[in-house]
């Protein structure tokens, strides 16, 4: 230790202010060493005779060990410039921009992005910089919604739309995000398109729906999603002979929309969850009718909409008994509009369009990457999945008065633990 120190080596290394040793520092400065040291030789290379060296031109380069000064030699004939070390138009290497881009995707915003820098002695590195950094997110963003899907089936296709906050025309509008996640016959799901729509209408879900098909999506057997404005409508268009599920958690919260008083909002919550519970297809359906009829005489409009909604909500019966979970509702959707809004949220209103579809579009080929290898669905049950018809027979009365035990042991139950 002696030696070393006598030959000054400890006091040529970078401290911090508790004495230990700034290891980041030593490998930046090691770093710009080694970089200025390649320069000098390729200069010298290329100098032969009638040609000699003319000083240094500085330039910085950012790193993911910090900024860097590159001492570069300049020739009296000619010029050289280290190619192999910096592109010629960014001072930010590889691993910098795929570090900017990773916390822009995951929810950093571009000022707290700039904070971060500083604080890892990444150098200046302002909003508008590193809102260029992330501009090469726009091909990911345009591979995504330009995939082909020829050669292979998607049976069942979710759809949803989430809204955001975007600058367009001189202010702050809400802007509905809609996307399509689909399951493939190998039993994994993708997001398989997105885009801005202005409106929820049939035009403009007919619009995105018919870009899916053009892309390759086909073989849909069943379509879930809410009950959005033109979107039944669209589905039949456009993916004609396919079923449409309701969401059964949308067509919950909507019958208790109706209701204002608690114990009226947990009965009917009590008999939709008795509805669901069970399996047999005949039982589902009589259970149902009970519980609309139990639901309409608290309130005549609610037990009106699951009237009218049965045939939509029942519709995951007719598949496989394998698939009623994943079918029957949108969850898959619900959560991957968290995950937009959750990343989104540092961001308030986005600037522009574009870069909300950036960024949106970099979440969600984001998700499809931590999907690409996980099983959704059994994909034995899915290659040959058909629609079986509806039973129309009528209900036998034994099963008709199990369902009206099991609607009323629910709600019965619920009341008593409510009291």
């Amino acid at each position: 230790m002696d030696t070393l120190q006598d030959k000054g080596t400890l006091e040529n290394l970078p401290f911090r202010e508790d004495g230990t040793i700034d290891v980041n520092e030593m490998m930046r400065r090691g770093l710009e060493a080694t970089v200025n040291q390649i320069m000098d030789w390729q200069a010298d290379e290329i100098c032969g005779e009638g040609n000699r060296r003319n000083g240094y031109r500085e330039r910085r380069l950012m790193t993911v060990l910090g900024e860097i000064t590159m001492r570069i030699p300049k020739l009296r004939e000619g010029t050289y410039f280290p190619d192999e070390l910096v592109r010629p138009y960014s001072r930010v290497d590889r691993a910098m921009v795929g570090i900017v881009k990773e916390v822009y995707v995951r929810g950093l915003s571009t000022r707290k992005i700039e904070k971060a820098a500083d604080a890892l002695k990444f150098g200046s590195l302002s909003p508008s910089r590193v809102s260029r950094m992330t501009a090469d997110l726009d091909e990911e963003v345009a591979a995504l919604n330009a995939c082909r899907f020829d050669g292979t089936d998607f049976p069942y296709l979710w759809l949803d739309a989430t809204y955001l906050n975007c600058r367009d025309e001189g202010h702050v509008q809400s802007k509905g995000v809609v996307t399509a996640i689909a399951c493939g016959e190998d039993g994994s799901r993708r997001f398989v398109g997105f885009d801005v729509a202005g409106t929820e209408s049939a035009v403009s879900w007919k619009a995105f729906l018919r870009s899916l098909r053009k892309r390759g999506v086909k073989g849909v057997k069943c379509v879930v999603s809410d009950d959005h404005a033109g979107l039944v409508q669209a589905i039949a268009e456009v993916f004609q002979g396919a079923a449409w599920q309701r969401c059964i958690v949308h067509l919950e919260r909507s019958v208790a929309g109706w209701f204002s008083k608690k114990e009226d909002k947990a009965v009917a919550a009590a008999a939709m969850k008795a509805v669901f519970a069970e399996r047999d297809p005949q039982l589902v359906r009589a259970a149902y009718r009970q519980a609309t009829e139990r639901i309409a005489q608290l309130k005549g409009r609610a037990g009106e909409l699951l009237e009218d909604a049965e045939a939509d909500a029942l519709a995951y019966l007719d598949f496989p008994y394998g698939h009623h979970v994943r079918l029957r509702t949108n969850n898959v959707q619900e959560r991957a509009n968290g995950e937009i809004k959750r990343r989104t949220k540092v961001v308030g209103a986005f600037p522009s369009v574009g870069s909300m579809m950036r960024l949106v579009g970099a979440v969600l080929t984001d998700v499809n990457e931590e999907w690409l290898h996980a099983q959704f669905m059994d994909a034995a049950s899915l290659k040959d999945v058909v629609k079986s018809e509806t039973n129309l027979e009528p209900i036998p009365d034994e099963i008709i008065e199990k369902a009206r035990i099991c609607v009323t042991t629910a709600i019965e139950a619920k009341l008593g633990r409510a009291a």
